[in-house]
């Protein structure tokens, strides 16, 4: 597709010079890059003061999640957008927090500068990695136990489908493959579908892929044939 230029008057997102200078240049994953972009603009366009946006809106970003997709073809977009966002977390230039609302943790975006640390130092807030490791208050439900597991609210696209597998395999159990399949770094649905297919024909007991894949990751892991078919 050929680019006819940008139009007149069209709105601008500034940039931080320390990104494109020091940090893009060292950022070794685009998916990175783009959810790093991505939260820029999205906290560009919040009027208020100081500036955040929940994660769930910037996951949902439908010019985001196609960036992935083109540019980090070899993996889910889900899996591209965790890995990409947590790149810029251990980086230092997005700020991630937890707010509990109605019982569940609302997870809020923020840039790593003056106005983004204030967005974010509120009692009510913690950062995500004080927040119950990542649990949801008292998680019950698909939804709440994909947020509890992944840190990250479930697509829209894959609620009825998830919501089926937990009618048929038990909320307890969906938790539970949701938890093995985050302890694998692999933060993807086929992945955890992948794990309880296994559990319900072969049983709970059929060895313990979580001591392998510490030591191997995802390629040591007895799910990897099912999860990349």
């Amino acid at each position: 597709m050929s680019f006819e230029g940008f139009p007149s008057g069209s709105p601008v997102t500034p940039l931080p010079q320390a990104l494109l200078r020091d940090l893009a240049p060292t950022m070794s994953d685009p998916a990175e890059l783009v959810v790093t972009l991505y939260a820029i603009e999205a906290l560009a366009r919040v009027r208020r003061y100081p500036r955040r946006v929940l994660l769930r809106d910037l996951q949902e970003c439908r010019a985001l999640l196609e960036s992935l997709a083109g540019l980090c073809p070899a993996r889910e977009v889900e899996q591209a957008f965790a890995d990409g966002l947590h790149a810029a977390v251990e980086r230092g230039s997005l700020l991630i927090g937890r707010s509990a609302q109605a019982g569940v943790w609302a997870e809020w975006c923020a840039l790593n500068d003056a106005d983004g640390r204030r967005s974010l130092d509120s009692p009510a807030v913690v950062p995500a990695s004080e927040a119950s490791a990542g649990r949801v208050v008292g998680a019950s439900g698909a939804p709440a136990i994909w947020q509890s597991a992944f840190g990250t609210a479930m697509p829209p696209i894959l609620i009825e489908e998830v919501k089926a597998a937990e009618s048929r395999y038990g909320s307890e159990r969906l938790r539970d493959a949701f938890v093995e399949a985050a302890a694998h770094n692999a933060r993807s649905w086929r992945y955890v579908q992948a794990i309880l297919e296994r559990w319900e024909t072969e049983g709970r007991d059929a060895g313990d892929a979580t001591a392998r894949a510490a030591v191997g990751g995802l390629e040591s892991s007895r799910y990897r044939h099912l999860f990349r078919e």
